[in-house]
């Protein structure tokens, strides 16, 4: 019986080391290094050993931005305070970058709100695994005081429902459709107009309400009275129902990317987030 030799038998598990880390996906360079045989030796072993396909890596390029957010956010939303919404924005929008919208003046962030989904429900779910919490907090919150915070704005925001009440109401008693107007269904058109008059006044009180800017409602509602009121105060070619000869159409505004390194910077500052210069 031939007897295995340790010099052998070192040679058997390196060779057959070097078959594994093959099939594994190793290179020929890592397989050298982890087994100390020759480039020769590797290549003899792992000629007949087809090298396994490449699977798509978790951090490949589409998924990089997502993975480097979830790795940044994990232990801000992990500590007892958690992590306010605009420090999550801020590293989405560091991870997923922006561009520069030379109409508006304005960088945009290419992250959507199915990015913001997607990263708060994997940090969950990774918090979980962890034995921990994850809190994402709306900046509003008082981290110290959260009931009282709450419960403050809860207080105002009932206060100014009831003032806008006793205004829709002051309206209607003013200005509202008569119920012998002739309209037959006069409870009806009271009801919509009463919704209309409660519409109209949230719009011109609380700047973003309506996805129409409050500079273009007044600049229409003030056509439309001064039609009904036979004084019409805007030129004619500057009214929204004009069908006529058109003005020569206006050129549109460009703004050329800001030259400064602080890219979020500008960004919230054109949001109206932070005045400019304030962080000097």
């Amino acid at each position: 019986m031939t007897s295995i030799t340790p010099e052998a038998s070192e040679t058997t598990t390196a060779e057959q080391t070097a078959i594994q880390l093959r099939k594994a996906g190793a290179t020929l360079a890592q397989i050298r290094a982890a087994t100390g045989l020759t480039e020769r030796k590797v290549k003899e072993i792992v000629k007949r050993i087809p090298k396994p396909k490449r699977s798509r890596s978790v951090n490949s390029r589409a998924e990089l931005p997502f993975a480097k957010s979830v790795e940044r956010v994990l232990p801000l939303a992990s500590r007892t305070q958690g992590i306010r919404d605009y420090e999550l924005r801020n590293i989405l929008h560091e991870e997923y970058g922006c561009t520069w919208n030379t109409s508006t003046g304005k960088y945009e962030s290419k992250y959507t709100s199915d990015h913001i989904k997607r990263v708060k429900n994997k940090v969950r779910d990774q918090a979980f695994d962890l034995g921990c919490n994850a809190l994402f907090l709306p900046d509003w919150v008082d981290e110290e005081n959260p009931r009282a915070s709450s419960d403050y704005l809860i207080a105002a925001a009932t206060d100014l429902m009831s003032r806008a009440d006793e205004y829709v109401n002051e309206y209607m008693t003013l200005h509202g459709i008569s119920h012998d107007a002739g309209y037959q269904n006069d409870m009806l058109a009271r009801r919509k107009q009463c919704y209309a008059v409660r519409q109209q006044l949230l719009k011109l009180a609380i700047p973003g309400y309506s996805d129409e800017p409050i500079e273009k409602l007044l600049h229409r509602t003030a056509a439309l009275v001064g039609e009904l009121d036979g004084t019409p105060d805007i030129p004619a070619s500057e009214r929204p129902h004009d069908t006529g000869a058109r003005a020569s159409p206006k050129q549109a505004n460009y703004y050329p990317e800001p030259s400064r390194r602080d890219a979020f910077l500008d960004f919230v500052e054109a949001q109206g987030w932070v005045k400019a210069g304030a962080a000097a």
